[in-house]
């Protein structure tokens, strides 16, 4: 990933560790037990702002589900992995998720510092309940 400076760097950061904690720091493929190497990916590209920020729109992988397992990985399967998330988000969170990522989304500046904060402030809960 690209290192971005100023605010959007900062919310990048914070919203990848947020999907892997809300995730309990562990991939969300069943039955996976691959912890070393977690990646937060984005459902729907990064590139959608109205949405690259929304935890909703992140999925907690361990490296091989998100970029290298040519069996089943969102980058490598992508079909497949699509189906996967309607099977367990369900069809109407995935049309919804759609929606607000085909959105268009300009934030200002203080847009993105508040939500900079809440997403710290939940970080601060998850680091808190372990």
């Amino acid at each position: 990933m690209k290192k971005l400076k100023g605010i959007d760097g900062k919310l990048d950061i914070a919203w990848s560790l947020l999907v892997k904690l809300e995730a309990g720091m562990k991939c969300e493929i069943e039955n996976c037990q691959h912890k070393p190497t977690l990646n937060s990916h984005h459902i729907f590209t990064r590139s959608n702002r109205s949405t690259r920020w929304d935890t909703a729109n992140g999925v907690c992988l361990c490296v091989g589900h998100h970029t290298f397992s040519s069996k089943f990985s969102a980058h490598q399967t992508p079909t497949e992995f699509t189906y996967w998330l309607h099977r367990v988000y369900g069809d109407l969170f995935m049309e919804e998720l759609s929606i607000k990522a085909h959105g268009t989304k300009k934030w200002t500046v203080y847009e993105k510092e508040e939500l900079l904060k809440e997403l710290n402030e939940k970080i601060k809960y998850y680091q808190d309940k372990c």
